[in-house]
């Protein structure tokens, strides 16, 4: 799958970043602006009084519009800028154009740096290793919930 990948053109695996990006803010942005539309009952509600959502308030307040392109650039403040801007009706021509921006930059990363490293990860023994590791974790979190699931059912 690899091989497939790397015999892309840069263009397009550039593109198909680009628009993952695009995706993703524009989803986060309509959650944000679902949550002010009364979905204040609704589990994305939480959001709002979490501590990565007031400090992106903050980033907000601070850098306004600059602040979208630049969250491309940050690791977990992303999804939570977006939604603040969502939240704060930031009108949809001026978020359109800073997470375009946003999404060149987070495609160029990913499209350089992220193949490099997913491609040394995958084909090293080292990146073997912890991809088996994450798989097991995840099917152990998956059997925990379920046995805790069943507990309460049994509990009721």
């Amino acid at each position: 799958m690899l091989e497939r990948i790397h015999s892309l053109p840069y263009p397009w695996v550039f593109l198909f970043f680009w628009c993952l990006a695009m995706m993703r803010s524009h989803t986060m942005y309509w959650i944000g602006r679902g949550i002010t539309a009364g979905t204040a009952r609704s589990r994305w509600a939480s959001l709002i009084d979490s501590p990565m959502y007031a400090r992106a308030q903050s980033w907000s307040a601070r850098w306004g519009v600059l602040a979208v392109p630049m969250s491309f650039l940050t690791v977990g403040l992303q999804s939570f800028i977006q939604i603040s801007t969502g939240v704060a009706r930031m009108p949809l021509r001026r978020y359109v154009a800073a997470t375009a921006v946003g999404a060149v930059a987070w495609a160029a990363v990913y499209t350089t740096i992220g193949m490099a490293i997913l491609t040394a990860w995958l084909t090293g023994p080292v990146g073997r290793i912890v991809i088996v590791l994450v798989i097991a974790a995840l099917v152990l979190a998956a059997v925990i919930r379920r046995r805790r699931a069943t507990v309460r059912d049994d509990q009721d």
